[in-house]
């Protein structure tokens, strides 16, 4: 039945509910990194989606409040690695604070200058075209201009709060 009425909506959300609403959409786990005149930085991202495929643009998102959003803001250029499930101590090493997150980090300059970290799934090099602000996060949209795939692993997943992986026992074949 169709009514005149409008459904009622809430007005304010709780953030703690919130989040844990959005920790049932299991992502996949990237880092994001950059070159900055101090060197590379990068962080550690579920915050990423493709958006087009002409032209190839994908986008990730960083809190205003991150350490690394001033940077990240004022790139040029980014490479976005897609991690597999072997990386989880290289999710956990870029998610911690500080700018240097790469310590001993395998990685060589893409073609665009971002860091590209050594052993990932896949890998993109992106040309940033815009930023947005998105409340309390930059959305920053990029243009890929260079593409790779990695491993053959499976991906690391964040699922709930936590790292988790698809848990299968089967190989590519199988399913």
């Amino acid at each position: 039945m169709i009514s005149d009425q409008p459904p009622a909506v809430a007005t304010a959300v709780d953030h703690r509910s919130l989040r844990e609403v959005f920790g049932h959409f299991a992502t996949g786990v990237t880092v994001v990194t950059t070159a900055t005149s101090h060197g590379p930085v990068g962080m550690t991202a579920n915050s990423f989606a493709s958006v087009s495929l002409e032209p190839a643009l994908v986008l990730f998102s960083v809190a205003r409040r991150s350490q690394l959003a001033a940077q990240l803001e004022a790139a040029e250029c980014f490479a976005v690695i897609i991690l597999a499930e072997s990386q989880r101590s290289l999710a956990e090493q870029f998610a911690r604070p500080g700018f240097n997150r790469f310590g001993t980090s395998q990685w060589s300059p893409g073609s665009t200058g971002a860091p590209v970290l050594v052993g990932g799934l896949a890998s993109l090099e992106c040309s940033v075209v815009e930023i947005h602000c998105g409340g309390d996060h930059l959305i920053i949209l990029g243009r890929v201009v260079a593409a790779s795939s990695g491993s053959s692993e499976d991906p690391l997943l964040f699922f709930r709060g936590c790292f988790d992986t698809l848990g299968r026992s089967e190989g590519p074949s199988d399913r």
